[in-house]
C-alpha cells in the first residue's frame, strides 16, 4: 500500500487524475455489475408469475397449491439471508454471488423441465436461496465496490435492482409465454441467455478489503428491548406493503383472467410489474419524508388500494384496476422506505452491537409477509370462490392498514409528549 501511494506522489498531477480516472471507472464497472447480477437472480425468482394460471391448467392443482408455490420460496430464502450474509465475510462476496447465481440456473432449469407439481416447488426453494444469498452478500458488495463506499448510492442501486428484478420477470414470461410457442419452457430457456454476463461479471469482479472469519455462520434475528415498539411498529407496517404485493405477485393475474376475461398473459405479468415500478418511484419521490411519516402515509394509501380492490371486484374494470395497482404499488414504496430507515435510524442509535441481527429480524418479518397473506388467499380462494376470498381479503386488509396506522399515530404523539421532559432534564 505505502508503495503504491508513493509511486502515485511521484507522477505528475494530470497522470495522478487520470489513473484516479481509470480507478474510479473500473471499480463503476464492477459496481454495476453487481447491480446487473442481482437484477438476473430477482428476475429470475419473478418469472413464473405470469404462468401460474397455466401451470394450474397443466398440472390441475387448488389455488391454495398456487399460492403455496409462489410463497415457498420465502421458506429457503429466509435461512439463507440469515446463513450466507456471515458466510460472505469468511469467503469473500464474489464465492457466495457465484453460488447464488449457480442456485438460481438449478432453479431455472427445474421449472423448465417440470413435469410434475413437486418439481414446482423444487424450483421455487432453490430460486428462494438464491435470492437470499444473493441479497445478503450483493447489498455487501455493491457497498464495496462503489468508487466512494458511497452507502446511499448503493442502497439506491440495490432497490433499484430489487424493483427491476420485480417488474421485469412477469414482463418477460409474460410476453414470451404469450406470443411464443412452448410457453412454459422457452421463458426459462431464453432467460439463461442472462446469465453469461452475470457470470463474467462475478469472475472479473475483484476481492474488497480483507476476509475475517465470523463469529458465527448463522445470524440470529435479535430485537433488543430498548427499540421493540419502533421495530414492531416499522416492521408489521413494512410486512401490510409486502402483503398487498404479494396478492399482486400470487392472486391478481388470475383473478384478472376470471374476473375481467383477460386472459393475456402480458397483461397479467404487467399488473405484477406496474406495482413493483411506482413502489420504486414512491421511494424516490419521498425520500425526503420524515421516515415515521412516510410510513403513516403509505399504510393509509394501501388502505385505499385494498378498498379499490373491493370495488373492482363488485364493479369490474380494467381502467380501475390499473389505477389501483398505481396506488399499492404507491403506498408500499412509502410503507417500506419509511420502516427500513426507522428500524436502521433505531439500530444505529440505540443496539449498535445488534445491528445484523435487527435487520435480519426486520427481513424475516417483511419476507414472512410477503407468502403469509398469499397462502391465506389460496386457502380462501379454494374454500369460498375468487369473489368472496377477495372481498374478505379486501377488507381484512383494509382494517389491518387502518389498525397499524393508528399505533404509529399514538406513537408519534406519545414521543412528541416525552420530548419535552427529556429535554427538560
Amino acid at each position: 500500500m505505502y508503495f503504491r501511494l508513493s509511486l502515485q506522489e511521484g507522477l505528475p498531477t494530470s497522470a495522478t487524475a487520470v489513473a484516479t480516472e481509470e480507478r474510479t471507472r473500473r471499480t463503476n464497472r464492477h459496481f454495476y455489475g453487481v447491480g446487473y447480477v442481482l437484477t438476473v437472480i430477482l428476475l429470475g425468482a419473478n418469472m413464473p408469475t405470469s404462468v401460474y394460471g397455466l401451470y394450474r391448467t397443466e398440472f390441475g392443482f387448488t389455488p391454495t397449491i398456487q399460492t403455496l408455490i409462489y410463497g415457498v420460496y420465502v421458506a429457503g430464502l429466509v435461512p439463507a439471508l440469515l446463513f450466507f450474509g456471515p458466510l460472505s465475510d469468511a469467503l469473500g462476496r464474489r464465492t457466495v454471488l457465484l453460488a447464488a447465481l449457480a442456485l438460481s440456473v438449478v432453479g431455472t432449469l427445474v421449472l423448465a423441465f417440470a413435469d410434475a407439481t413437486v418439481w414446482l416447488f423444487v424450483g421455487r426453494v432453490a430460486q428462494g436461496i438464491a435470492v437470499g444469498a444473493a441479497s445478503a452478500a450483493g447489498s455487501a458488495a455493491l457497498v464495496e465496490q462503489e468508487p466512494k463506499f458511497d452507502h446511499r448510492r448503493a442502497a439506491l442501486v440495490s432497490t433499484v435492482t430489487g424493483a427491476l428484478g420485480g417488474a421485469l420477470g412477469p414482463l418477460v414470461s409474460g410476453a414470451i409465454a404469450q406470443y411464443l410457442p412452448q410457453p412454459l419452457r422457452l421463458p426459462y430457456l431464453i432467460f439463461l441467455v442472462a446469465f453469461i454476463p452475470a457470470l463474467i461479471v462475478l469472475l472479473l469482479l475483484p476481492r474488497i478489503g480483507d476476509v475475517t472469519r465470523p463469529k458465527r455462520f448463522f445470524q440470529m434475528p435479535h430485537v433488543p428491548a430498548t427499540i421493540r415498539e419502533t421495530f414492531w411498529l416499522s416492521s408489521l407496517a413494512v410486512a401490510l406493503s409486502w402483503g398487498a404485493v404479494g396478492l399482486f405477485q400470487s392472486v391478481v393475474p388470475s383473478w384478472m383472467t376470471s374476473l375481467l376475461n383477460i386472459d393475456n398473459l402480458l397483461l397479467g405479468g404487467g399488473a405484477a410489474a406496474l406495482v413493483m415500478i411506482c413502489s420504486v418511484i414512491a421511494q424516490l419521490g419521498g425520500s425526503r419524508m420524515d421516515p415515521r411519516t412516510s410510513v403513516t402515509v403509505g399504510l393509509g394509501i394501501l388502505a385505499l388500494g385494498m378498498i379499490g380492490l373491493l370495488v373492482v371486484d363488485l364493479v369490474p374494470s380494467l381502467a380501475l384496476l390499473s389505477v389501483i395497482t398505481v396506488v399499492v404499488g404507491a403506498g408500499h414504496g412509502l410503507a417500506f422506505a419509511g420502516g427500513m430507515k426507522r428500524v436502521n435510524a433505531a439500530a444505529r442509535t440505540h443496539a449498535r452491537e445488534s445491528h445484523g441481527g435487527v435487520l435480519a429480524a426486520f427481513f424475516t418479518v417483511s419476507y414472512a409477509g410477503l407468502a403469509i397473506p398469499s397462502i391465506i388467499a389460496g386457502i380462501a380462494i379454494t374454500i369460498q370462490g375468487m369473489q368472496t376470498a377477495i372481498i374478505e381479503l379486501s377488507i381484512v386488509g383494509t382494517l389491518l392498514c387502518l389498525a397499524v396506522m393508528g399505533f404509529n399515530l399514538r406513537g408519534a404523539r406519545e414521543t412528541r409528549r416525552r420530548t419535552p421532559l427529556s429535554l427538560a432534564r
